[in-house]
């Protein structure tokens, strides 16, 4: 009998008709062994006849028998220990359990799982929901299609929490198990029904491990067995201790005689990532988990265009991930609809609203996960209702400013506003934003000048505090400059207008004209052709300090024509060590203040003067003489508000965490999408879902044996990083 894979599973309970052994391999890893078995203990006892048979594959870390046989004096009666003289591998194990307990159900239970409370009678209730479930897998960190919050990822516990503070927000309200193509072996129950009627693992196609668990499912499909996903239980995996050295190869292999024994395996497989049917439960159980956590719960607010805004987000996120809780909101797609994540990951779901007619179940949904400050970061392409949150929820509201463009005007060149701003009143929107708000953060100086005066705003409000980054990276001092005979100098970046194309455009241009011993490379791109400068192109922002190594610079150059509030990327010239170069406006002149071989330089010089000045910058660094930047004065900046105020202020408006349930949004009404990689795609995305679609035709799979799986990977992500899942997602 066949199923429909990814539909909920329709209860009809029958009366458990085994007890059940729990089998747990052990290799390596004495204290997570031990953790695991305590852990798993009290479940156990609290159901009857069942019993624990931990099998010692030949370890080879000493202590680890002493310490089995030690547990298993505790409860002799309920905890057996095997040992297998010589390793055996994992899967020859497991199957020395199912022999041990014959007539036994059976938990597939890895060393390196902790199940949480009551964890095996719930399994046990899952298993029995209908006479035809063979196997049931709980949600976990690290199980790829089970995997919690992030759907196909290794995920780190979220906000730090151990397992029973996660597995409570999974204790409260049956939600429905899904029918899926496997399970996941790290923690899986198998009724003794299905075993009988398939037989153990195979160990003579998956030796020591990997594949073994989808191939016992996909046989129990084969047999009219159903592989039951459910979102009721919570387990935490640390995952790959026994096999940590070994994963790719087993892996390579697994999916190579997964291939032989079941050729659809893969293409249900993915046909079942691009379906998600888990998502909305996972987000239910997310939400739920926020509204029981005492933490703060922050709302960011922001544009969806990247860049330095995301980068700090996700920094503020990094930071305090275990501190607080952080939910993200942009623009979808065009005005008037709004995307909330749950996380500031690229794997979060992302639920659509429409404003303002989804206004009220957006209010629910941060309501029942218990937002209690709104962190403005930006507002293009929002709605004035999204920016009205917290008045609306009654919450803490800050805004940090990442852009003049906030002003509606242009700088003068010294960061001047114009004298008439004041009365011409600039942004009122953002004016009566700012005087609603408990605080606003300026990441320098030179971005809180300005819109103090323009906007009159009140100094209790405002603070200066520069960008959570590693501040002893950013402050060593420049290595020694080498004396070469001719320079090679660095951009950084994607360079519009404002970023100072068109300076670098004159300048490279005319330093070749007059043959000059300079060259420029662009690390990133440009909005125009650069004919006298080597671009090499976009870049993820994690690569860019080996690739200022790899261009083997002297000097880093930013040709900006109007003023930045921070620069991320001079952070990373400053790590870089080398001289810098850059204009004596926004945030430059603070940030670089009384730094050694650092130029600063007047922004309205000609290109001609400007090359004169760095040619005798380059020439008095080379006879060993330093160049200082001035000392900045005036300096109000809080280097440590993040540390010590931010917390406090975004938990004013804290309110005691309510264990009882809470009304959940009803997410089946909104639009549920995959993580921030669920974009447009571009050519490159096409080919690889070419090269998947002529992979997953059988006619091709001799390249799986051919061209290993480290080039295989290679050649996708130099394509796209995006996860395969969404790019699938998208096409399907």
């Amino acid at each position: 009998m066949a199923h429909a894979l990814g539909n909920i599973i329709r209860p009809d309970p029958i009366t458990p008709t085994h007890p059940v052994a729990v089998i747990v391999p052990v290799y390596r890893g004495l204290d997570m062994t031990r953790a695991c078995i305590l852990a798993a203990m009290p479940g156990i006892l609290a159901v009857p006849n069942a019993r624990l048979v931990a099998i010692n594959d030949a370890s080879p870390e000493p202590g680890m028998q002493a310490m089995l046989a030690a547990l298993a004096a505790q409860w002799p009666d309920v905890l057996t220990v095997l040992e297998n003289t010589v390793n055996q591998g994992f899967v020859a194990s497991v199957n020395r359990g199912l022999t041990y307990y014959p007539d036994h159900d059976v938990v597939f239970l890895n060393s390196d799982v902790v199940v949480p409370k009551n964890w095996l009678q719930r399994l046990v209730n899952e298993a029995y929901l209908r006479d035809d479930i063979g196997t049931v897998t709980p949600l976990s960190n690290n199980a790829t299609i089970c995997s919690f919050p992030y759907f196909m990822q290794d995920n780190a516990p979220v906000l730090g929490l151990d397992v029973d503070a996660i597995d409570a927000a999974f204790r409260q309200g049956a939600l429905p198990c899904i029918e899926a193509p496997t399970g996941v072996g790290s923690c899986m129950y198998v009724r003794r029904a299905c075993l009988d009627a398939i037989g153990p693992l195979n160990e003579d196609k998956f030796g020591r491990g990997y594949g073994e668990e989808n191939d016992l499912c996909q046989r129990a499909l084969k047999h009219g067995w159903r592989n039951s996903l459910s979102p009721n239980l919570y387990v935490y995996h640390q995952g790959g201790v026994s096999f940590s050295n070994e994963k790719e190869a087993l892996t390579a292999k697994a999916g190579r005689v997964m291939d032989q024994l079941h050729p659809n395996y893969h293409a249900d497989i993915h046909a079942f990532i691009a379906k998600d049917p888990l998502r909305t439960a996972r987000l239910q159980r997310h939400i739920r988990l926020l509204a029981i956590t005492n933490l703060p719960k922050i709302l960011h607010v922001s544009h969806a265009l990247g860049g330095g805004v995301a980068q700090h987000i996700d920094e503020l996120a990094l930071h305090f991930c275990n501190q607080a809780a952080h939910i993200l909101i942009t623009p979808h797609e065009h005005l008037g609809a709004v995307s909330v994540t749950l996380g500031t990951d690229a794997g979060a779901n992302r639920l659509v609203f429409r404003i303002p007619k989804d206004y009220p179940a957006l209010v629910d949904l941060l309501t029942a996960t218990g937002v209690n400050a709104v962190h403005i970061h930006h507002t293009a392409g929002l709605r004035p209702e999204v920016l009205s949150l917290a008045d609306t929820l009654g919450v803490t509201q800050l805004i940090t400013v990442h852009d003049f463009s906030l002003l509606e005007t242009v700088l003068g060149p010294l960061d001047q506003v114009p004298p008439s701003a004041p009365e011409e009143g600039l942004n009122r929107p953002f004016q009566e934003l700012a005087r609603r708000s408990d605080c606003i953060i300026f990441p320098s100086n030179a971005t809180k000048r300005p819109f103090a005066y323009a906007f009159g705003l009140d100094p209790a409000k405002l603070v200066v505090a520069p960008h959570i980054e590693a501040a002893g990276k950013l402050n060593q001092p420049p290595a020694p400059f080498v004396e070469r005979p001719a320079y090679r100098i660095g951009v950084l970046g994607a360079l519009g207008r404002g970023k100072g194309a068109d300076r670098l455009d004159q300048i490279s241009t005319r330093a070749r004209r007059l043959g000059l011993d300079l060259s420029f490379d662009l690390i990133g791109y440009a909005y125009k052709s650069l004919p006298a400068v080597t671009v090499s192109g976009p870049y993820p922002s994690q690569a860019l300090p080996s690739l200022i190594a790899q261009h083997n610079l002297d000097a880093i150059f930013f040709p900006a024509q109007a003023p930045e509030t921070y620069n991320y990327t001079l952070s990373r010239a400053l790590e870089s060590g080398l001289p810098i170069i850059a204009p004596g406006f926004g945030a430059f002149p603070e940030r670089l203040s009384g730094r050694k071989n650092t130029l600063l330089f007047d922004p309205l010089m000609s290109a001609d003067a400007l090359i004169s000045l760095i040619e005798a910058f380059l020439d008095t660094m080379a006879t060993g003489k330093a160049v200082v930047a001035p000392f900045f004065e005036g300096d109000e900046s809080q280097p440590d508000f993040y540390a010590r105020d931010y917390l406090p202020l975004v938990s004013r408006s804290m309110r005691a965490v309510d264990n009882q349930p809470v009304t959940m949004p009803r997410l089946n009404a909104f639009k549920i999408l995959g993580g921030t990689n669920d974009r447009s795609k571009t050519w490159r995305d096409f080919a690889v879902l070419a090269l998947w679609r002529l992979y997953m035709s059988p006619a091709m799979r001799w390249v799986n044996y051919l061209v290993p799986y480290s080039v295989r990977r290679s050649i996708k992500r130099a394509l796209s990083r995006a996860p395969m899942h969404d790019l699938i997602k998208g096409a399907a």
